[in-house]
């Protein structure tokens, strides 16, 4: 049943047995496996059916640091969430993602691979991209890569899918919710607070806003955040504010170990193999992508993060080490300073006279030169790379307040030495593997990094971690359950309860994780 909180009478009261926050991926997965049961369900979402200017406005953040991305740009606040603007890119983390790696500090899930696996079969469903897996093993022959890295040492292939067009998952899994006997959907319900006993420690009520100044209450036995992954650390800190700390943040873990996937060209591939240009495709209704990545053997012995690296072929201006060095200097000027290595970059500039010709005719002149300007030369690698989990990347309260009087977010976020430290080392290791194949050369384009990241980095826009799982409340905000420590019946759903980020986008796994909570809550413990 769907409902307009806008229509609901001043100070109305609504009982159910499941009060769900929040109507993006995680939200919709959760609610259509509660769909059919014996318990009432209420799913109460901040917008309405399509994007509003005037409800979008609430994501919008006071403190955003250098080349972030502003949270009200990534993040939708209607039905369906991120999901109506996401390229639907799937792929299951790996075996090791889940584990406690003794080279990165904070990493280890209580949940295992094995537990999870089940639940990626039903989360593909819910993302629409097939029911025959992501084993490399069965779709490589199809793609003619079988023996691409066949003498490789240290990588592999990796399989990602997307169904076309991308899945929205309130327009693809909204009809059974709003037909449902036991399901209700209230649109336009932005949630203001929580009411907490302290003495039973349990959520008795949710109070929300309907844009028109009414404000209506939610009680309910069990109660689940499932906001997203920045949202889910700010309503959290806001009770927390409230409750003095009570509400599973008592060390101080909420909002905190803040990651996403940086995205960067930082390589350039140099070689005439033709099955590279093999290595995605389309595959009926889906779109299909091979990938290069580390094994977890190389992970293990070198200590390596993970990189997904997908090959997309460059010209010979995309890959110009002259136009880099252009911007570098340029900007070094700009700032009345003097890169490193600047007879390097002279020499660039030198060398690769012509492309940075073809760069200042096209900023200032809006015109191309030279025909050679689009001439193949290799292949970029437009990889993503896992971010490690580290405490002082947060999400944390503002003093300024939005239109509902509540605290906006902030938001604290680097890539630390350490981080980029071990990225490069990943791709020098990745970059033997390319020489033992004979696939190729990899050119590392360290020379760059101020760049790499800074105005060139990227952002898969997935935030992760804020209300990490753990055994215990001293590295965590919610159990393996997903139940917020020493709160009785409240519980998170979505990427912010992952420990670790993996390297692939993290869909799936939001999928995967609220379908496995589903169970949990339908089992009654």
């Amino acid at each position: 049943m769907l409902i307009d909180g806008r229509t609901l009478n001043e100070g109305e009261v609504i009982n159910t047995d499941i009060c769900i926050l929040g109507g993006g991926p995680a939200g919709i997965t959760l609610a259509n496996e509660l769909n059919g049961t014996a318990l009432d369900v209420v799913l109460l979402d901040a917008g309405g059916e399509q994007y509003e200017a005037q409800v979008q406005e609430l994501y919008e953040a006071d403190s955003v640091p250098e080349f972030y991305p502003d949270p009200k740009i990534s993040r939708l606040r209607f039905l369906g969430g991120a999901s109506n603007h996401w390229a639907n890119n799937t792929s299951p983390f790996s075996p090791i993602d889940f584990e406690k790696r003794d080279w990165l500090e904070h990493s280890g899930w209580p949940i295992s691979y094995n537990e999870m696996m089940p639940y990626y079969e039903k989360a593909a469903m819910y993302c629409q991209t097939g029911d025959d897996g992501y084993s490399s093993e069965y779709w490589l022959p199809s793609m003619g890569l079988t023996d691409l890295l066949s003498e490789a040492k240290f990588s592999r292939l990796g399989i990602a899918k997307a169904s076309l067009p991308p899945t929205r998952f309130y327009v693809s899994h909204g009809k059974p919710l709003v037909e449902s006997d036991n399901v209700k959907l209230y649109t336009y319900a932005s949630v203001v607070d929580l009411e907490f006993d302290e003495s039973d420690k349990r959520i008795i009520s949710a109070s929300f806003t309907s844009y028109n100044g009414k404000t209506h209450k939610v009680v309910a036995d069990r109660f689940v955040l499932s906001m997203g992954g920045m949202e889910n650390a700010r309503m959290l800190l806001l009770f927390n504010e409230k409750y003095k700390n009570k509400v599973g943040n008592k060390n101080d873990n909420v909002g905190r170990y803040f990651m996403d996937h940086p995205t960067m060209n930082a390589a350039h591939l140099i070689s005439d193999v033709a099955k590279l240009d093999s290595m995605s495709r389309f595959e009926g209704q889906r779109f299909l992508v091979a990938f290069f990545e580390l094994t977890e053997k190389a992970l293990r012995e070198e200590e390596l993060i993970n990189l997904r690296m997908p090959v997309v072929s460059g010209t010979e201006y995309g890959m110009s080490d002259g136009v880099s060095s252009f911007h570098i200097l340029k900007n070094a000027l700009i700032k009345g300073e003097l890169p490193e290595d600047l007879f390097t970059h002279y020499g660039n500039l030198i060398l690769d006279a012509d492309m940075v010709i073809e760069a200042v005719a096209r900023k200032q002149f809006d015109t191309k030169i030279f025909e050679s300007a689009k001439d193949k030369l290799g292949y970029q690698i437009p990889m993503m790379v896992e971010q490690l989990p580290e405490r002082n990347n947060r999400i944390y309260l503002s003093s300024k307040k939005d239109k509902f009087g509540l605290n906006k977010l902030s938001i604290e976020w680097q890539v630390s030495k350490r981080n980029r430290e071990l990225m490069w080392r990943s791709l020098e290791v990745f970059a033997r593997d390319m020489g033992i194949t004979s696939i190729g050369r990899l050119r590392l384009l360290k020379e760059r990094a101020s760049r790499l990241f800074g105005d060139q980095m990227g952002f898969g826009h997935h935030h992760m971690g804020t209300t990490r799982m753990s055994d215990t409340p001293e590295n965590g905000v919610v159990d393996k359950n997903c139940k917020v420590f020493d709160v009785g019946n409240l519980y998170v759903a979505g990427s912010s309860v992952f420990p670790t980020g993996s390297h692939v986008p993290p869909t799936l796994t939001i999928s995967a994780i609220s379908v496995r909570l589903a169970d949990h809550l339908k089992s009654g413990v």
